[in-house]
């Protein structure tokens, strides 16, 4: 598709104000999802100046508990909000969202348990004497933390499925503000390591708080409400996420347990570096299901093929954007990055970063997301790809690792999504009715040219310049992204598309 033809495509697709709603709902959205991820790497970079490697590593397999145990919440989360978002009555929606909060309250219980359970096997099989210790103190504490956090939850979704899209984002931005005064002020005033585990897990909770009192000032019918019904909305769909989330828990938790075992703590301390800024892509990628499964939802719910068509083709277009330079500067500049970020013993993560990453390249368009394929309504299709791709990926780990060290689960990752990303793109194409050479031709060509010459110019420059310190290697970065950015505006966007960016930056 040329330039011409997105415009043409665009002229008869989503009119402005739902374009204006969806993309300022998804750029404030990876707003607040960035400002998650820099609030968890300023907390890493203060921990990894002030506690030993094996410590930090302690760190990281026990509070990481708290994200990839989050496999029942987001399972049911997305349902959830799928469910509300597909019912077109308004009391309808309060209804599902009532016996949402319920399922909420009993996820919220067993994700607590299975991380405790998770944190004292830990302290068991992998540490030992104070860590140990630590570990299970903080996993107590971080599951009962945990549990209370999914349970308020249900309130930030709430909004989101009322398609308050920037609303909902920036409580969030609000409540990663008090997560990071929270645990700024434990570790700075010396708290105990199991202290600041069990805080680690505390975001879902203050962003819970801060929207059950945006959706009462906003008088939103929703209400706690015993007995509710319409359970069978999310249950089935919540069911097939359920897998989706529990491929993501192998095929990432398990990289730290497997480098654990095999290797040591210290290298799973090693292993944090590339894990923390491969998340970068991981929640950007988390943050579009924020928007498009209510958009896909609403859109299959009134049979309006022609806005899902278009979603997927302009969707896939401006998050390779996205994702593309993002990727490509982590790549190219890994190691001076990791030197400069975490302290020069941590570069020799460099090589894992660059493979970790390199798969998102594929994943960054909107066609193969998760997100966009459960609110199109091919959630079973997609939960039996992603749980292919893990097994694979738990298979080459364990054959990888013990030769390789930190570039064994690098590799295995890498590999096993590499091999789904086909099958991920045929679901997605038949739920958008849209053929492979209009995708190719509107999001992958100017997306991978401009990428190519984005890497050319940092590789280029790391051998005429090598940037040292952390300001140096960040501007590099950030002036990269921002000119493959501009670039991107000035060849590849047509005018209808300029003007929506420009009233975006206005209305920003």
């Amino acid at each position: 598709m040329t330039r011409a033809g997105v415009a043409q495509s665009g002229k008869e697709g989503a009119e402005p104000g739902e374009a204006r709603l969806l993309a300022s709902g998804a750029l404030v959205q990876q707003a607040a999802q960035a400002s998650g991820l820099v609030a968890l790497l300023v907390v890493v970079t203060v921990l990894a100046r002030r506690l030993s490697v094996t410590e930090l590593g302690a760190y990281g397999l026990v509070a990481s508990l708290a994200g990839y145990l989050l496999v029942l919440r987001n399972s049911v989360a997305a349902a959830a909000v799928r469910a509300m978002a597909g019912a077109t009555v308004a009391s309808d929606r309060a209804r599902t969202f009532a016996a949402a909060a319920a399922l909420y309250a009993r996820v919220g219980i067993v994700t607590g348990l299975l991380i405790g359970a998770a944190a004292f096997a830990i302290a068991a099989f992998l540490l030992d004497g104070q860590l140990a210790e630590d570990a299970r103190i903080g996993g107590a504490g971080l599951g009962a933390t945990t549990a209370a956090g999914i349970a308020a939850s249900v309130y930030l979704d709430g909004l989101r499925a009322e398609r308050l899209l920037v609303r909902a984002a920036l409580t969030e931005m609000a409540g990663v503000a008090l997560w990071l005064i929270l645990m700024l002020a434990l570790i700075l005033s010396g708290a105990g390591l199991g202290a600041v585990i069990a805080a680690s897990g505390a975001m879902p909770l203050l962003s819970g708080l801060l929207s059950f009192a945006v959706v009462r000032r906003a008088h939103l019918p929703f209400r706690l409400r015993p007995g509710a019904g319409r359970v069978h909305a999310i249950v089935p769909t919540a069911g097939w996420l359920l897998v989706i989330e529990l491929s993501n828990l192998v095929s990432y938790a398990f990289q730290r347990v497997i480098l654990g075992a095999f290797r040591s703590p210290g290298q799973v301390g090693l292993y944090e570096g590339p894990l923390r800024a491969h998340n970068l892509l991981y929640a950007l990628g988390g943050a579009l299901a924020v928007p498009t499964v209510p958009t896909a939802s609403r859109y299959v719910a009134t049979g309006d093929e022609r806005r899902l068509r278009e979603l997927v083709l302009r969707g896939s277009r401006y998050t390779l954007v996205l994702f593309v330079p993002v990727c490509v500067a982590l790549m190219a500049l890994a190691e001076p990055l990791l030197s400069a970020w975490l302290g020069d013993r941590y570069g020799d993560g460099a090589t894992a970063l660059t493979i970790l990453v390199s798969y998102w390249l594929l994943y960054g368009a909107l066609v193969v997301t998760p997100g966009f394929l459960v609110g199109a309504g091919r959630a079973r299709e997609a939960a039996i790809v992603m749980a292919s791709a893990a097994a694979l990926n738990i298979v080459l780990s364990l054959v990888l690792t013990p030769e390789l060290g930190l570039e064994g689960p690098a590799v295995a990752t890498a590999v096993a999504f590499a091999l789904a990303f086909p099958f991920l793109l045929r679901l997605g194409l038949g739920a958008g009715r849209v053929r492979l050479g209009e995708l190719a031709r509107a999001a992958w060509l100017p997306a991978y040219s401009l990428g190519a010459v984005l890497a050319g110019a940092l590789v280029a420059l790391r051998l005429a310049a090598e940037p040292t310190g952390l300001a140096a290697v960040s501007a590099a970065g950030l002036l990269g992204v921002a000119g493959y950015w501009l670039a991107y505006y000035a060849l590849w966007l047509d005018p209808g598309e300029r003007a929506l960016v420009r009233g975006l930056l206005r209305r920003g």
